[in-house]
């Protein structure tokens, strides 16, 4: 079983890197905050759609690339590591799920960047949703709804464990702005009544492809913490030479980059999962990858602070964007503690009599 990625998914992931950061997300987040505005960069999104990112996996025939599922998680990855103020990962997954059923009209308005999708699929027992469907329309409540303040559509489960993909642009929708930590994206309320929607079926698969995704883009986050660290260590002088020159800042960084690299096998375990799409491994390798990824930019962009010191909390810092990040993600779709408690439930043995 390889794990790599080849060189042309490498230069793939490069492309992308390159495009997000022409667009600078931090500067700009720092700018939304202070003005008050809704975290959603319309400049980055149309470029995008322009390059076709939007559809990367869907078919040139709907405005795609054609690519897989390893595809897929480099993009949540870069998105991750550059806090892209987008809804890429919720997109890439509605994707997915207007490709299995079909439905053309919507394929193609998602790769165009005319169909802006938000998520909401907490975990069962957490925040369970109090929506109701008859015949395909939706009502009642979803929160927290991640980029749901400007979203045209949401992926979300009804209270009888279903899947579905809501309309959000007629009358019957409510919108409340949720306070959040995370500068990058958006939460609010969403109230909605008789709101056409597509069934998806059960819920369950779509949230561990959802949990696999946003385990690369926790990933990609990690990393940038770290290398962040690196390049501060590196360039801030102490006692006449850089901070990482100190073995307590040495090991630090060597231990979180070992933390990182355990995340990213049990992540690369999420995207064979993601491609094979076996349900009893797709579950197993969803609750392993998350557990860990949800752990790792918790760890890194706290250990990033560490690093900084003082600098880390100021406005101007990067650092502590990432620790908003990784908190408000780790709220979206359920704490590490949770998915381990489903990971040991699916590897539960019956007592021998």
């Amino acid at each position: 079983m390889d794990f790599a990625y080849t060189a042309a998914q490498t230069a793939l992931a490069g492309e992308l890197a390159a495009l997000f950061g022409r667009f600078a997300a931090p500067p700009r987040l720092r700018a939304w905050a202070d003005a008050g505005i809704a975290a959603f960069d319309g400049e980055l999104w149309q470029a995008l759609a322009d390059q076709r990112w939007l559809g990367l996996g869907l078919t040139p025939t709907h405005g795609g690339r054609g690519l897989g599922t390893d595809e897929l998680t480099l993009a949540a990855c870069e998105a991750g590591r550059a806090l892209a103020p987008v809804p890429l990962v919720a997109t890439l997954l509605a994707g997915e799920a207007l490709k299995a059923i079909p439905r053309p009209a919507q394929l193609g308005a998602l790769a165009a960047g005319d169909l802006r999708v938000a998520l909401c699929l907490p975990p069962p027992g957490r925040l369970t949703p109090t929506v109701s469907v008859l015949d395909g329309r939706v009502s009642g409540a979803l929160l927290p709804v991640v980029d749901g303040l400007l979203a045209d559509a949401v992926l979300c489960a009804d209270a009888a464990g279903n899947a579905w993909l809501v309309d959000l642009r007629g009358d019957g929708v409510r919108r409340r702005q949720l306070a959040t930590l995370d500068l990058a994206h958006t939460a609010a309320e969403l109230v909605l009544t008789d709101q056409p929607a597509l069934a998806l079926g059960p819920a369950g698969p779509w949230r561990d492809r959802a949990a696999i995704l946003s385990a690369f883009e926790q990933l990609g986050g990690a990393q940038r913490c770290l290398d962040l660290a690196v390049a501060y260590a590196r360039e801030r002088y102490a006692f006449g030479q850089p901070i990482g020159a100190f073995q307590a800042v040495k090991h630090k960084l060597a231990a979180l980059h070992v933390e990182i690299e355990l995340a990213r096998a049990n992540a690369y375990f999420g995207a064979y999962a993601l491609a094979e799409g076996e349900p009893g491994i797709l579950a197993e390798a969803a609750a392993l990858a998350r557990a860990s990824a949800t752990d790792i930019y918790l760890l890194a962009a706290q250990e990033s602070l560490h690093v900084h010191g003082g600098v880390g909390f100021t406005w101007a810092c990067e650092a502590h964007l990432h620790l908003r990040r990784a908190r408000a993600l780790e709220a979206a779709l359920g704490s590490a503690a949770l998915w381990r408690e489903r990971l040991l439930g699916k590897a539960a043995v019956p007592a021998q009599a």
